[in-house]
């Protein structure tokens, strides 16, 4: 007989197995549900990562463009800068003595030299990297050192230089600083400080090696590997000092390896009078050629005299200076400017007529036999005066007969009505206190 008891039992096992079961599967699907939403939730925020890591690739992509862009404008505004003391650090003497072909010359090398040192420094180095040349001196102060010391006797050598220094590269300036001690020192001392600020200057050559004073302008900066100290002459003590702190180099094609020493005039055997003269009347009478006696000046020889002696002694005449050692012609009264054009035509020999003697000799192609009258003497001396002398202002020869000034009323300068005597020799100083 069935036992109910044991069926009812048995059901509810059963049936509490299906709702276990029930449950497991309820559990199982919400689980599933929650996956899934967790799915699409990990699969918007990937989509999300993705968009936001597209436009952080393109924002990427643009800043490397723009930065490489940046770099090659860099690139194109870079450069190297050469700063030269042009009073201190002077060019090789056959640079100068070329003029203009030595002007251009002198960039070319300077320029090389520059190009081979960087590739030492690194081989990697941009090859075309800009080269930025500033030159600075007391351009009259040099010219006149120059003249001084016979290296660039001719008047306007070291103007051509600088021209053809400023001609060869537009970014290669031969500036005159001015005639002041310091006038160098103070634009030289400002572009380097400008330039070591400046983040397109990869290099600074400084040319000053025989100043001690750009010592404090440098000093600051030591251990900078982006400053080359140049050697031309021997380095001043104080810059000296510097030298363990940064990279030093020679550039002997270009640079002279010694100073530049002037030869001074010396006046001590000479007796200046007791009264300076101040004025033409009184230089007149003190400025006697010296080969005339004192019977010979009372009776006042006429230079016609002379040319008609040709085996006599030259006429050493007096040469005058003022105050700054400058010479100064006496003045002259031409006759008229008919006879003066007159003579022109006649292609005399100036020297010969004027001084007595021609350093051409024999071998003259001008006059030496025609016989002067004493004013034409004189209209032929203000002939002579309008040709240029090479040696300028500073001449000493007591034989030079043509013009240490210009000898025109109110000229204003060079070019002014076709005039030829450069700027130096429109501002001379009349003012006579020495004669020679």
């Amino acid at each position: 007989m069935l036992d109910m008891d044991d069926v009812k039992k048995r059901y509810w096992e059963l049936r509490s197995v299906e709702e276990s079961k029930e449950k497991i599967i309820e559990e199982l699907f919400s689980h599933v549900e929650e996956l899934e939403r967790e799915l699409a939730e990990a699969h918007n925020e990937a989509d999300s990562f993705k968009q936001l890591s597209g436009m952080f690739k393109e924002k990427s992509n643009k800043d490397k463009e723009a930065l490489e862009v940046k770099n090659r404008d860099q690139a194109r505004l870079s450069f190297v800068s050469v700063l030269v003391d042009g009073d201190c650090m002077n060019f090789q003497d056959n640079l100068i003595q070329s003029g203009y072909d030595g002007g251009q010359k002198a960039v070319q090398l300077l320029k090389r030299a520059i190009e081979d040192y960087l590739f030492q420094l690194d081989p990697e180095a941009n090859p075309r990297i800009q080269c930025r040349i500033r030159v600075y001196a007391n351009v009259s102060g040099l010219a006149k050192t120059y003249l001084e010391t016979n290296i660039a006797p001719a008047d306007g050598t070291l103007e051509a230089f600088i021209q053809g220094f400023n001609m060869e590269n537009g970014l290669c300036d031969f500036v005159n600083a001015g005639n002041g001690k310091e006038c160098s020192d103070v634009k030289l001392r400002a572009i380097f400080e400008q330039d070591v600020l400046d983040v397109h200057c990869q290099h600074i050559f400084f040319c000053a090696s025989a100043d001690n004073g750009y010592a404090r302008v440098l000093g600051p900066y030591r251990e900078s590997n982006r400053i080359s100290l140049v050697e031309g002459p021997p380095f001043a003590r104080e810059m000296k000092d510097l030298t363990p702190h940064f990279a030093t180099t020679k550039f002997p094609d270009v640079f002279r390896p010694t100073k530049i020493i002037a030869r001074r005039v010396s006046f001590s055997n000479i007796t200046p009078p007791s009264t300076p003269a101040h004025n033409y009347a009184s230089a007149v009478k003190a400025a006697v050629p010296r080969s005339q006696s004192s019977s010979d000046v009372n009776r006042s020889p006429s230079p016609l005299t002379s040319a008609r002696a040709p085996n006599r002694s030259p006429v050493h005449l007096a040469v005058c200076k003022n105050a700054a050692g400058q010479r100064v012609d006496l003045p002259l009264r031409y006759s008229s400017k008919e006879n003066v054009d007159a003579l022109k035509q006649r292609k005399l020999c100036n020297p010969f007529h004027i001084v007595g003697s021609c350093s051409y000799g024999e071998n003259c192609n001008h006059d030496h036999s025609s016989r002067l009258r004493p004013q034409q003497v004189e209209d032929l001396r203000y002939i002579a005066r309008l040709r240029v002398c090479p040696k300028g202002v500073w001449c000493v020869d007591e034989n030079c007969v043509c013009g240490h000034r210009c000898p025109r009323e109110n000229c204003i300068g060079p070019g002014y009505n076709g005039c030829k005597f450069p700027k130096v020799m429109h501002s001379i100083d009349v003012a006579i206190v020495t004669s020679v």
